[in-house]
């Protein structure tokens, strides 16, 4: 029954078209209407670049090289750095 409802209200909406698309007056439930266009508002960009993929193993060997996944773990761990201190307002 859910994907029934969908499906009519799709077609329904396909016989109904073309009787709206065919009136102008916005009162007038019978006016004629433009048709609806749609633009991409992505189509004029260019296509992103594709990145630069790295030798796993080489990167395999610099986090061995680091101290593997702990040393990310102490430095995501690790609290932020006092925020410097406010110069005291001239009196």
């Amino acid at each position: 029954m859910s994907r029934l409802f969908p499906a009519a209200a799709l077609a329904l909406a396909f016989v109904a078209l073309p009787a709206i698309a065919q009136s102008g007056d916005a009162a007038d439930p019978g006016a004629r209407v433009r048709p609806l266009v749609h633009r991409s508002i992505l189509a004029g960009r260019p296509a992103p670049d594709t990145p630069e993929v790295a030798d796993w193993r080489a990167t395999n060997e610099r986090v061995r090289a680091v101290g593997g996944w702990k040393a990310y773990l102490k430095q995501a761990q690790a609290p932020d750095p006092a925020p410097p201190a406010a110069p005291e307002a001239a009196r």
